[in-house]
């Protein structure tokens, strides 16, 4: 292949991860191609594995059959990793996002030791790999998401504050402890979580090419998409919106200082308010164990009409809906995203984060709501860090096989 046929047909898989399934006209229009020069590339794409024609179904319903053209998921996958400090999650994709096998382990060691903590994460992505690999498909490229600042660049964990970790080197220590499988990449939660989102928002028709992704998981980032793209700042440290300070003098936050959003509507706040003015009686010395055992029990109490509970979860909804404000008002998003476990708290935390979210708006869009719930589960930065995997070759930044 030379250098300009290589540059196509990266661009070709770019085209396709956001936008397939095409026809071949619709591929080479949308990037500048004549027949005659698209079909060698496709043709390429092809005998590698890496594009497929899926379909010859008529459009509508209507009219002759019309080939499609869409990335192959026969030959190769895509991993993810999640480590959190109460479980770590590891699940294979195919080309499409297809989830073929996902693996979770509760976190037993002690997270703010990152080489014990570390292995356990990477053993639980060689488990699910193993598996997948029997039936002979061969391994892209690999992500790994962390709560926290993330120097993608250098693939160090500047600060998480979760886990306790500065200045980690998780790169390395994730390429060492994989033993050179496949290529790996690093970066933050929030921005994983965003580029599946944008990818599921697309196969809805829906718009994609601007929005915040807030997590619901172990602090509150944001995954930030401006102009189709991932913007992650000056030093690839932007979103950390759950350390803005709302509240002068407020609530002490695990980063040290006092008064951050993080503290009053970060999912571990919002587990210690709701289960604190919790009216059902706790047996003695229970407590949920983790971040997703607190959800299940604040849903349970919640869902059975426990008083106090409700009340914590509509004041958390103010607190994330004045935050969102914040957001909307610096970056004008189109829309602004609550995933992770939000989604499952939203049927108490929506509304009221909506109602103080366009009372703080100075012109908020009147033809549609501009704070949603993600349609993705708790699993979608796993999702977004395999399809970073995937975009990385599609980039230049791993090889095409």
């Amino acid at each position: 292949m030379t250098d300009e046929t290589d540059v196509g047909a990266r661009a070709m898989l770019r085209q396709l991860i956001g936008h397939g399934p095409l026809t071949r006209p619709e591929l080479g229009a949308a990037l500048g191609l004549s027949r005659a020069s698209t079909s060698p590339i496709v043709n390429d794409l092809m005998r590698r594995g890496l594009v497929a024609e899926i379909s010859t179904a008529s459009r509508g319903g209507r009219g002759r059959p019309v080939a499609l053209l869409d990335l192959d998921d026969e030959n190769f996958t895509v991993g993810g990793l999640e480590i959190g400090s109460d479980r770590v999650l590891a699940c294979v994709y195919t080309l499409r996002g297809r989830r073929l096998l996902r693996n979770e382990r509760s976190v037993e060691v002690d997270a703010a030791n990152p080489r014990g903590l570390l292995r356990h994460a990477v053993a639980a992505l060689h488990e699910a790999l193993d598996m997948v690999d029997q039936g002979g498909r061969r391994l892209l490229g690999v992500g790994v998401s962390v709560g926290g600042l993330v120097d993608a660049t250098s693939g160090t964990i500047k600060y998480a504050p979760i886990l306790g970790w500065r200045d980690v080197a998780l790169h390395a220590g994730v390429t060492e402890a994989f033993g050179g499988r496949a290529p790996v990449l690093l970066d933050n939660d929030a921005n994983f979580a965003a580029l599946a989102e944008q990818r599921q928002r697309r196969r809805d028709g829906l718009p994609a090419a601007s929005l915040v992704y807030l997590t619901g998981t172990y602090g509150i980032s944001a995954g930030i998409i401006t102009g189709e793209r991932l913007w992650r700042g000056e030093r690839g440290l932007a979103g950390e919106f759950g350390h803005l300070i709302v509240e002068p003098d407020g609530r002490a936050c695990v980063c040290g200082r006092r008064g951050c959003l993080d503290t009053r509507a970060g999912m571990s706040a919002i587990i210690a308010a709701g289960l604190g003015a919790a009216t059902a009686k706790r047996r003695a010395g229970v407590e949920p164990d983790g971040v997703a055992a607190g959800v299940d029990r604040l849903v349970a109490l919640a869902q059975s009409g426990d008083a106090g509970v409700v009340d914590a979860l509509i004041e958390a909804g103010t607190w994330l809906g004045r935050g969102a404000a914040l957001v909307a008002a610096m970056l004008d998003p189109r829309l602004v995203v609550l995933g992770g476990h939000y989604a499952r708290l939203a049927p108490w935390i929506l509304e009221p984060a909506r109602e103080v979210f366009r009372a703080a708006l100075l012109m908020p869009a009147p033809e549609y709501d501009q704070l949603e719930v993600s349609g993705l589960d708790a699993w979608a930065p796993v999702e977004g860090a395999a399809l970073a995997a995937l975009i990385a070759v599609a980039d230049g930044v791993h090889d095409l096989p």
